[in-house]
């Protein structure tokens, strides 16, 4: 969680979108690192760039919606539980 209480990020449920059977789900954060963390994730297809914090993760046509809605969701919790330093702390860790 954010420090404001409010969660680092919001995914939605997998919706079918487009002609074919695909699936996608929303997206919401006011941190860049959650885009750029489920780009890693093998059953995301494509993901929008972010517009107002919000962007389209297209999962894979593969891939089960659900399954693949829990998996991305545990790549988000397990970024979130990172703790991201100022530049200044990495530096003095460096020195330790």
């Amino acid at each position: 969680m954010s420090d404001s209480g409010s969660p680092a990020f919001v995914l939605g449920e997998p919706q079918p979108i487009g002609i074919n059977t695909r699936y996608a789900c929303w997206l919401t954060s006011s941190e860049e690192r959650f885009f750029k963390a489920i780009l890693r994730v093998g059953c995301v297809a494509s993901v929008s760039a972010p517009q107002d914090n919000r962007a389209l993760v297209e999962i894979r046509n593969d891939h089960d919606p659900d399954e693949a809605w829990h998996w991305v969701r545990t790549e988000l919790e397990e970024t979130s539980r990172r703790v991201i330093l100022d530049p200044i702390w990495e530096e003095a860790l460096w020195l330790l």
